[in-house]
Parts: C-alpha cells; structure tokens; sequence
C-alpha cells in the first residue's frame, strides 16, 4: 500500500469485542472510524478510501450486509471483515459474498497482526488466489452453485474426501452430488433443494460417501444468493462434518437410555429435586407408590410428599443435605394421593455438576412397610417369651436382650447392650458361670450348639437356667449370628431334687420290707405242710417281682430324669445283648435272629437301649400262647427298621397303646409292667417309633 492510503473502519463504539481504530493503524496506512452501517455507506460514497474494513457486529445491521451493499456498488473494492466469533457458518457466507478477508479476532489477540492482513488486503491481488485461501483453511465444504444447478461456481478441495465423489464429477454435472447421499436421503435432499430454489434458506442432515458405506453424516446448510431486483444468481453453502458429534449423541443416547431402565427398573423410589426444593426427575416407582401422575409431581414440593407431622423434621433433613454437604437418612412416611400413609426410608445426599456446583438434592425412598412389619412380629415374639432371649455377635458382644431377661436383671436393656455375654450382669459373681459362658460362645462360633444347666444372678433371687447358645449361619454357612437363651428351671430343678429325695427313700424302704417279707415267707416254705409251703413260695415270687418292678422303676426314673441325647450305636450288636439276657432267663423259648449282611446297623439310641430290646421281647414272649414259643426276630438295615413277632402271640390293648404313646391311664385300664414304659420311652427319645402287628410289633429307629 503506498504511503498515505486511507481504510474506511465501520464499527459499533459500544462493542467492546471490537479492536479500537488506534490498533488497526500501520506505517502509511490513515484509518477513519465511523459508527454504523449507514454511516460507512455514506462516507465511502463521499471520501475517497482504498479498502473498508469492517466489524460483524454494527448497530444498524451486520457486516456482512454492508459487505453486500458494498458488492453492489463495486465487485472487486477491497472489503475486511472483522469478526469475534469465527463461526465457519460466518466464513463460508462472507466469501459467497466476495469477501476481500475474513479476520477471526478477539480483544487480546496480536493487533500487529490484524494491520498487517488489512494492509495485505488493500494490495491489488488474484481473486480466486485469495478466495482459495480462505476455504482451503477450512474442513467444511465451502461451495458455489449457479440458481439453475447447472454450473459450479466454486468448491474448495474438502468436498472429495467428505463426500467420496471426486471433485471433477461435480464440476461435471453440479447434481452429482446426488449420487453420493444415501439414498434413503435423496428425497429429502432433492425437497431441500426445491425449497432453497423458492428462497428459503436450509439445513439439512445427510448421509453420505458410499466409498465408506453412506457412514458419514455431514450437515449441510445454504442460503440464496439474489441480485438488485430479488432474483436468485446462485446459492452458497457449507457442509460439516458430524459423524463424531452424530456418534457422541448415540452414545450419549444409549448410556441415557441404558441409565433410565436401571432406574425405572429399582424396586425404589428414585427422586432429585433442585434447591428450591421441587422435583427435577424421578422414576416410575414414585408414581406408582404415591399415585400422582406426571403432571401433579412437577408442582410438588419436597415436604408435599409426607403427612403433616412429618413436614417440619423432612424440611430440616432437606436442609442440612443443602447447608452441610452430607447424607442423611431418615424413617418417615408418603403420603399417598388417596390419603394413604405408608412408610418409607428416605436416603438423600448433595447433587452437584462437573464444576462442583450444588445443584440439588437427590436420592431413593425404599419402602418399609413389610420391614416394618417383621420388626413387629419378630418384637411381639423376642420380647413376649418367658425365656431369657437375646442376639449376639459371634464374638460373643450382646446386640439385642429381651424384655424378660432384662427385667429380671433389673437393668434396663441398653446398658447390657454392648457387653461381652460373661461379662453382662446375670454371670458377674460366679467365675465358673463366666467360663461357662465363654465355653458356649466359642462352641456355638464354631457351629455347634452349646447347653447347660448353670446358675445366674438376677436383682431379686438367683435362678436356674436351662441355658443354650445356637449359632445361626449366612448364605456362605458362615456363623453370622449366635442366639443365647435361658429358660427359668429353678422349680423344676427343685422338684426333680425332691423326687430324687423321695424316689431314693422308697427304694431303699421298700427294698428292705421285701427282704424282710421274702425271708419270712421263705421260712413258711420251708414247712412240711403242703398249704403252707405254697403260700410261702407264692409270697417269695411275689416279693421278687416287686423287687424286679422297683429296679424298673428306678431305671426309668434315672432315663426321665436326665433327659438324654440320643448317640450312633449299632443296632445288631445291642440286639445281640438283649437275644442273650432273654434266652438265659427264658431257656424254654426259641429265638430266631434273622441279620443283614451289612454286619452293622448305626441307629440313634440310648446307651441303654439293649435293657430296652429286652423288655421288649420279654413282653412278646409274656403273650405267645405256647409252652415252648417262639420269636421272630428281623432286622432290615436300609430303613433300621426291627420287627419281632411269635406264633399266637396278642397284645393287650393296653401295652399296644402304651407302646404308641396313645394311652390314658386311669383306676381301671393301666398296662401291667413299667417294662413296656420302658421300651416306649427309649424309642421316643431316640426320635422313632413302634407300630403294634398282630402277632408282635416293628420298631423303627433313625439312623444314626
């Protein structure tokens, strides 16, 4: 530019954006600043000036416009534009205008620069080299097109690697470009273009490159282009690439879709409200459990939700989530559209975005009417039992105690709470009763059940105590939980010492009446005369069966009172115990023993259990009409199953009753010997049971 040039600057004074006309200047180069479109007009038309430059931004239009106007008055006349945004949109329609130079700046960028590129602009230079410049710095598809479609104006070289279509096919035949949108898409291009021909600017997205499978989508945008009197000369237009931002958006979709089914798919109520306190989002749950639709939950405040009582303690939970940062989790209650309270646990933290700002509040409401209602049942049960119950940890810290066992240790439940069970109140003054508690704690942590008969303390007496520990396992099977109890037995103990007392007494008194009666009428026998040497021996036989009946008695009282666990023991080898001691006082009948080729038997019986099978052939034998009887005996291995019978063998009703545990005694209709009481208890604790055959009985045992 030769020295004393002039440049015509047209700006908006209040845009701050723009460069200050002192930042335009260079060596030789005058610059005159005015403000407005219409003022620019009017001082190029009357000054002369070598180049206008001009802000995008004017107060009575745009750029652009004026660069338009300018055209208007002269094609070829040196025109800057300036703009502060940069859009490529803004680019492509400035060079379909016949810009000089586009000049992206910004309030710091280097002024130097932007003088110097005004400066260049103002020198004589090729058209097209500069319009091939500005779009070739570009990766959108600048273009030109005459209004009929028969001549391409102009296409910068993007055009060929975004469409797939070499450039001279379009410069060839304009509507080629045709070929290379999907042609799902042709319709819709070819309606845009009809419109566009009608003067109405579009945009339009399409898929296009068949090189690549129709997988690029690119955004096409064109405006009409008319001359003085309206009417269209061409069009121009840009096309962008957006496969990327296109597969952003599916992506972005898809984690949006895969993100609403998980929440529509909770069984909870999922909720976020803004700082205001009103609902942002929910999932389907919240409808259904509160009834309100769509519509009514975008009105709804936070507290709307609850009854009245529990407005004022939901407000201030909302607002320590807001004012504190935390999360807050509190037992509380919706309030149904019907009128309906139902309780629920409300679960709240801070929601904030990318740049940590607070933005509301969100969180899940779970329904807790059935946890509610367990909690009843399991409270109406631990806390109603006589027993001592409670829970413990499985190193042996007390979680839960029942009302029982606290009442009766006189403390309230919270302060025992929290301590090792031999450490808690009823175990405090024995040191034995304290290992006792740690032995059932580390058995019952290993698996097994642990009881006991111990002492404890309690505020008003000391008690007796059945006392257990069971532990209870986890899916795993791993001990997760142990459950003490203790059952009150300080009158049973004290009646069974009692019995003990008085069984022991009779015993030993009537032991000693039968010997005196036995040695007496052992004498009468002794006598030649006939009458009464069979009294006496009637005497003798007599005095021995009460004798017999009293060692029963006193074994059956031992069996009840100690209330024993079943063991393994092999069936065949206490039956062949039992066979024996019969067949030696019973040398006249005849057993036969059918066996299993197992060679073993394990059932679960007592250790007395072969005095039991003794007791109970005796009974069979006592009932087979025959001078020398014979019993049948059989044992099936796979079900422990024993049966014996005898040829014309009946039972009384009373010993079959006895034997199913079936009967009442009473003045007139007993069984006639604790033997049968005998076999029938030892079978009941082991766990089986007796079924009375016509000819004899079958006995089944568990297996061990």
């Amino acid at each position: 530019m030769d020295g004393g040039d002039r440049i015509l600057y047209v700006r908006d004074p209040d845009d701050a954006a723009a460069p200050e006309p002192a930042a335009l200047g260079a060596e030789g180069l005058t610059v005159d600043a005015v403000g407005g479109m219409q003022a620019g007009l009017d001082r190029l038309v009357s000054t002369h000036v070598d180049c206008v430059v001009s802000a995008q931004a004017l107060p009575d239009g745009d750029g652009l416009t004026l660069l338009r106007r300018v055209r208007d008055l002269d094609g070829e006349f040196p025109f800057v534009l300036l703009a502060s945004d940069g859009s490529e949109r803004l680019a492509s329609r400035a060079v379909a205008a016949g810009v000089t130079d586009y000049v992206p700046v910004d309030r710091d960028g280097d002024s130097d620069a932007v003088a110097e590129r005004i400066a260049a602009a103002s020198e004589p230079t090729d058209p097209e080299a500069r319009v091939r410049e500005l779009t070739e710095a570009t990766e959108d598809v600048l273009w030109l097109i005459s209004a009929d479609w028969e001549e391409l104006l102009f296409v910068n070289s993007a055009y060929s690697e975004l469409f797939g279509q070499p450039e001279r096919r379009l410069r060839a035949e304009p509507r080629a470009f045709l070929e290379a949108v999907h042609p799902g898409d042709r319709d819709r291009a070819a309606a845009a273009m009809a419109r566009l021909a009608d003067g109405e600017p579009q945009s339009i997205e399409l898929r296009v490159n068949p090189d690549e499978g129709f997988q690029r989508h690119v955004l096409v945008q064109a405006e009409p282009i008319a001359d003085r009197d309206g009417s269209i000369e061409r069009f121009a237009g840009a096309s962008r690439d957006i496969t990327e931002q296109r597969a952003r958006q599916r992506r972005l979709e898809e984690e949006q879709r895969t993100v609403e089914s998980i929440f529509d798919a909770l069984p909870d109520v999922l909720y976020t409200f803004d700082t205001a306190g009103y609902l942002l989002r929910w999932n389907d749950r919240l409808e259904a459990e509160t009834g309100y639709d769509a519509g009514e939950l975008e009105e709804m405040y936070v507290t709307d939700f609850v009854p009245d009582d529990e407005v004022e303690r939901i407000a201030d939970s909302f607002q320590a989530i807001l004012e504190e940062g935390r999360s807050v989790t509190v037992e509380s209650a919706f309030e149904t559209a019907d009128g309906e309270r139902v309780p629920f646990e409300f679960t709240g933290g801070p929601l904030r975005d990318a740049d940590g700002e607070l933005r509301g509040v969100t969180g899940i409401g779970r329904n807790i009417a059935d946890r509610r209602a367990r909690r009843r049942r399991f409270e109406a049960v631990f806390d109603n039992t006589y027993q001592f119950t409670g829970l413990m940890s499985p190193d042996g810290t007390l979680l839960e105690v029942n009302e029982t066992a606290a009442e009766f240790a006189g403390r309230p439940a919270a302060e025992l709470v929290g301590q090792k069970l031999w450490d808690a109140y009823w175990f405090e003054p024995e040191e034995t009763t304290r290992e006792v508690a740690r032995e059932a704690v580390a058995t019952a942590r290993g698996g097994e059940f642990f009881r006991d008969r111990i002492t404890v303390q309690g505020a008003d007496r000391d008690a007796i105590i059945d006392f257990s520990v069971r532990p209870v396992t986890d899916d795993r099977g791993e001990v997760d939980l142990l459950i003490p109890e203790g059952r009150d037995i300080t009158r049973l103990a004290q009646r069974e010492q009692q019995l003990r007392v008085t069984n022991r007494f009779l015993r030993h008194n009537i032991r000693n009446k039968l010997n005196t009666v036995r040695g007496h009428a052992t004498l009468v026998a002794d006598r030649d005369d006939d009458r009464l040497r069979s009294a006496g021996e009637t005497i003798v036989e007599a005095a021995d069966e009460l004798n017999e009946t009293a060692e029963t008695a006193r074994d059956v009282h031992e069996l009840i009172g100690e209330e024993p666990d079943p063991r393994s023991v092999d069936l065949l080898v206490y039956l062949d115990r039992a066979v024996q001691a019969v067949e030696q006082g019973h040398p006249e009948a005849e057993l036969s023993v059918r066996r299993p080729e197992s060679g073993s038997v394990p059932v679960a019986g007592l250790a007395s259990l072969h005095e039991a099978l003794a007791d109970l052939l005796e009974l069979i034998l006592s009932h087979a009409n025959a001078d020398r009887p014979t019993l049948h005996v059989e044992v099936q291995a796979d079900d422990a199953i024993l049966t014996i019978t005898a040829d014309d063998c009946a039972l009384p009703a009373a010993e079959r009753e006895v034997l199913t545990g079936d009967i009442e005694l009473d003045q007139v209709r007993h069984a006639q010997g604790l033997g049968v009481w005998n076999v029938y208890w030892h079978v009941w604790y082991a766990g089986g049971s007796v079924d009375p055959l016509d000819d004899g009985v079958r006995v089944r045992l568990p297996p061990a």
